[in-house]
């Protein structure tokens, strides 16, 4: 077996940071697979969940959502924002475990959720809730973290 001199390894391994680097700041700023939960409007128990995509728009400096047909459901400005919370919970998965199979009634699914505290033009404070996908959420953390400038409060339920 032939040994590769440690100054390959090194340069690769520049080459490849710088790489991975170039990739995070040109990144993708498009998040599919994400879902704006609506607040409760007077009269309904429960809140409308809008699927759709989660987008970064750096020209207008705005946290854009898309829903499936590609209106908006939220704008909201890098500058207007003031506190950012992400939160995973867990739930037990007690229906999959007597459907499926009872070993799944001993685990718990996670979820993913961003929720957006932000100020209107009036000074009216308004907030957003946003679930995240589990294949995606860690990119939109840092990415939403790089964009406004703002860092992201984490809480994890166990």
């Amino acid at each position: 077996m032939k040994k590769i001199p440690f100054t390959k390894i090194k340069k690769s391994l520049i080459l490849l940071l710088t790489i991975m680097a170039a990739a995070m700041c040109f990144g993708q700023n498009q998040f599919d697979r994400a879902e704006f939960l609506k607040s409760v409007a007077p009269g309904q128990k429960k809140g409308e969940a809008v699927k759709g995509t989660l987008n970064f728009d750096t020209n207008r400096k705005a946290i854009v959502f898309l829903d499936k047909h590609g209106a908006e459901s939220l704008d909201i400005k890098y500058d207007s924002v003031k506190n950012l919370l992400y939160e995973r919970t867990a739930k037990p998965r007690y229906t999959e475990g007597l459907l499926i199979a009872w070993p799944l009634m001993f685990t718990k699914s996670k979820k993913h959720y961003l929720t957006l505290q932000y100020e209107e033009p009036a000074g009216t404070g308004h907030y957003a809730i946003v679930h995240l996908d589990k294949s995606n959420y860690q990119e939109i953390l840092a990415t939403i973290e790089a964009q406004t400038g703002k860092r992201v409060e984490r809480t994890e339920e166990h």
